[in-house]
Formats: C-alpha cells, sequence, structure tokens
C-alpha cells in the first residue's frame, strides 16, 4: 500500500506541473496553441494535455496494483501456527496412540496375550493357554 500511495503523490505533483504549463500556453496563445474549446489547455500533436495526464495516472496506479500484487514478502506466523496454504493455521496436537489394537486406558495402553504351558509325560499332555495383560506407556503420534 505504501507504493501505491508514493506513485499517487508522484503523479498528482506532475500532473500539477504540466497542467500549469498547458494553461500558460493556452493563454498566451502561442506555441503549441490554446485549445479549440477556450479552456486554456495546450495540445501536443492534437491530444490534449490533460488526456496525456490523465493516461499517466492511470499507467502509474495500474504498475502499483501490479507491484504491490506481486509481493514477495515472508509471513511470519505466531508462535503455535503453521502456513497452510498462505493461511496461519493452529498446530496440531501430538495425540496419545497405541501399538496394534491395543485400547488406551486412562493414559496407559492395555495389551494382551496368549502364553501356552504344555505340560506332561508319554501319552498324558496338557495344553493350558494363559491370557497375560500387561501395560505400556502410549506414544505420541
Amino acid at each position: 500500500m505504501k507504493k501505491l500511495s508514493v506513485v499517487m503523490a508522484a503523479m498528482l505533483v506532475v500532473s500539477s506541473a504540466a497542467m500549469a504549463q498547458g494553461e500558460e500556453t493556452g493563454a498566451a496563445g502561442a506555441g503549441s496553441g490554446a485549445s479549440a474549446a477556450g479552456a486554456g489547455l495546450g495540445a501536443i500533436g492534437g491530444i490534449a494535455t490533460g488526456t496525456i495526464v490523465a493516461g499517466a495516472i492511470a499507467a502509474g496506479v495500474l504498475a502499483s496494483v501490479v507491484a504491490n500484487n506481486r509481493s514477495d514478502s515472508p509471513v511470519n506466523c505466531p508462535t503455535g501456527q503453521t502456513l497452510v496454504n498462505g493461511v496461519c493455521t493452529n498446530n496440531p496436537q501430538p495425540q496419545p496412540g497405541c501399538n496394534g489394537s491395543d485400547p488406551l486406558v486412562g493414559t496407559v495402553c492395555v495389551g494382551t496375550t496368549s502364553t501356552v504351558t504344555v505340560s506332561g509325560t508319554g501319552t498324558n499332555t496338557s495344553t493350558i493357554s494363559v491370557p497375560v495383560t500387561f501395560t505400556y506407556a502410549p506414544t505420541l503420534r
């Protein structure tokens, strides 16, 4: 926006100088000649000085808009935010997770496994399956 203000101020100064020069030429009626309507503005090659000034102002405004649109200034997001597609968004908080399908109970993960014990001699063997429950700390993901 600063660029646009500077360009507009410069164009205002230039247009004022051109208008004052045009009025002097038109009033004297010499040199490039007075305008046909007697408005006091000079003409250069058949184009009124006011038209030239208006074109210069329009070109300056267009150039400043394009310059402002192509800004490469970096975006600094506040602490705890990340730039995503040009918008600062809150960083996602890591969530605790357990291995496999173990459930999270309170603040610990609970796992279950089975141990198999085979005992006996000869043809008398027994298979015992004992469920074992264990806990472990979750990991942050």
